[in-house]
C-alpha cells in the first residue's frame, strides 16, 4: 500500500488526548523566518452575549514563513508576557531565524477543511554560525 506523503509527519499524543499531532519539524522545516509578531487580546462576553475585545494582551502570535516548504505562511501562538521583539518600536531585523520551544501543531477541521492549530512555550532566535 502507497504512502500518502501529506500523513508522514502525522504522531499521535499518547496522554491527555487522542487528538492527532504532526511532528513540526516534518511539517515546517527547520528554517524558520519570523516576519510579524502581533498582540492577541483578552475577549470577554458582553450582556448581549456578543464578545467584545479587552486592552489585556494575554498572548502573541508569531507569523512565521516556511523556507523549506515553498514559503508557507504560518501562525504561532505563544502565551507570554512580552513578545522577543517590540514592533511597535522596533522592526524585526530582516532575516531573523527562529525556532520554538515545545512547539505543537494539531489539525482541526473547520467548514470541511482540515486547519492546523499552532502553539509553543517560546520562540528564540537562532544563532548564525
Amino acid at each position: 500500500m502507497a504512502q500518502n506523503s501529506a500523513f508522514t509527519g502525522l504522531k499521535f499524543r499518547t496522554a491527555g488526548s487522542n487528538a492527532p499531532q504532526y511532528s513540526p519539524i516534518a511539517t515546517l522545516g527547520s528554517t524558520l523566518l519570523l516576519v510579524d509578531i502581533a498582540p492577541k487580546f483578552e475577549q470577554v462576553k458582553n450582556g448581549d452575549g456578543k464578545f467584545e475585545r479587552t486592552d489585556k494582551i494575554i498572548s502573541y502570535v508569531y507569523s512565521v514563513v516556511c523556507v523549506e516548504r515553498k514559503f508557507e505562511k504560518v501562525s504561532i501562538k505563544i502565551d507570554e508576557q512580552r513578545p522577543l521583539f517590540n514592533t511597535e518600536k522596533e522592526d524585526i531585523p530582516e532575516g531573523t531565524i527562529v525556532a520554538f520551544e515545545n512547539l505543537t501543531i494539531t489539525p482541526y477541521v473547520q467548514n470541511g477543511w482540515i486547519q492546523l492549530s499552532s502553539k509553543a512555550d517560546k520562540c528564540f532566535v537562532c544563532k548564525e554560525e
